[in-house]
């Protein structure tokens, strides 16, 4: 079923500033991106038939996006050095939210160094070694209760430090979908700024 006026509407309202402000990222061009955001949203209410959850809008919209800036960069008369193929296929692979979270995978390592040691360790075990809390607990020689508490502190020692380096934006299911480097000397430390 296609979408309305109205729809459109209101994802216009819920999404139009910050897809702007993706487009500006990629696009160092205020009337371009505009031209592109215009683009993205006769895209959304051209194909809003092929949307079947409504919980993964947010996925599929800045999936629009991201091909509208592919095809703007794909123009014959864009400058050579920002039309590389490789510049392209990245682009075309942040349409996966695994490829989101496998690239904020590889921060986790170097700023888990970051955390006191029983937070590091408790993380470490837990999210990047696959042991349950119960195992790590008898290994530790504490109480499953404490553990979990280690673990859950640990986390969030580790997302303030994540969200110290980066903006990030996640859709419904928790999978991150955009992020934006606003530390570079931390995001150095973890490897996105190279």
């Amino acid at each position: 079923m296609a979408a309305t006026t109205s729809d459109v509407k209101a994802i216009w309202q819920e999404f139009h500033q910050r897809l702007r402000g993706f487009i500006l990222q990629r696009i160092n061009n205020p009337a371009d991106a505009d031209d592109i955001l215009q683009e993205v949203f006769v895209r959304i209410y051209q194909r809003s038939a092929t949307i079947r959850e409504s919980d993964r809008l947010q996925s599929w919209i800045f999936a629009i996006t991201r091909n509208a800036i592919i095809d703007y960069y794909r123009k014959v008369d864009r400058q050579p050095e920002l039309t590389s193929e490789a510049a392209l296929e990245t682009l075309a692979m942040d349409e996966d939210p695994e490829v989101f979270n496998q690239q904020m995978a590889g921060c986790l390592r170097p700023l888990l160094e970051h955390l006191p040691e029983p937070y590091r360790e408790a993380v470490q075990l837990a999210e990047l070694e696959g042991m349950t809390q119960t195992a790590i607990a008898q290994e530790l020689g504490i109480s499953v209760s404490g553990m979990k508490s280690r673990v859950q502190r640990g986390r969030q020692k580790l997302k303030t430090l994540l969200q110290t380096c980066c903006q990030i934006e996640l859709d419904a299911t928790g999978n991150v979908i955009e992020y934006e480097m606003k530390n570079l000397s931390m995001c150095r430390s973890c490897g996105l700024a190279e």
